[in-house]
């Protein structure tokens, strides 16, 4: 639905309202630098590193290398669905960015489905681990509000519309959901056999 209406042109205007609204109501020096700060931890610097040193841990902490494959999979397949995605919709980014501007396409965002293919992986293997269930709710909750504050970072940096973000949240949590249902399934029919 929300690729209909950017395809169509008609979220530009609730775009605009909700960039006009957030660079009007929040932005200022201090928050532009936290912006900054917070977006980093769905970059594609980041995230390489970050999928390398869990599957690191999979493999030297958990003993498991079927883990640490599919953590490195689930980096490469998400990155690659949004990619095909970016280059098949080819949506221009929002003129006059904060910060400098990125030259590939703006939809989905990247940040935005990767972050919420990494943060909620952890919270996936946080709920496998066995840590007391409060402290699984309390991280659980912290990673998913981590996740939306990337996105809001995306909308008030301006390197995204928020319809973007929202596609890119969509298409991240769908894929990270199939791909653990996958592994979930192909685990179970390795240990029947």
């Amino acid at each position: 639905m929300i690729t209909h209406e950017v395809l169509s042109e008609k979220e530009e205007t609730a775009d605009q309202m909700v960039s006009e609204f957030v660079h009007h109501h929040f932005v200022s020096d201090g928050a532009t630098e936290i912006m900054i700060f917070v977006t980093y931890f769905a970059s594609k610097q980041f995230l390489i590193i970050a999928f390398l040193l869990l599957a690191l841990w999979c493999i030297i902490y958990k003993k498991d290398k079927r883990l640490a494959i599919e953590t490195l999979l689930i980096g490469i397949t998400g990155y690659l669905i949004n990619a095909t995605l970016k280059e098949t919709f080819k949506r221009v980014r929002p003129a006059d960015p904060l910060i400098d501007p990125l030259r590939n396409f703006s939809y989905p965002s990247g940040h935005a489905s990767s972050g919420i293919i990494f943060y909620g992986f952890l919270i996936y293997l946080i709920w496998q681990s066995d840590i007391n269930k409060p402290a699984k709710y309390i991280f659980s909750i912290l990673l998913v509000a981590f996740s939306l504050l990337i996105g809001f970072s995306r909308i008030y940096l301006g390197m995204h519309y928020a319809s973007d973000v929202v596609a890119g949240f969509c298409i991240g949590f769908a894929w990270l959901v199939i791909f653990l249902w996958i592994v979930n399934s192909l685990r179970k029919k390795s240990r029947v056999s």
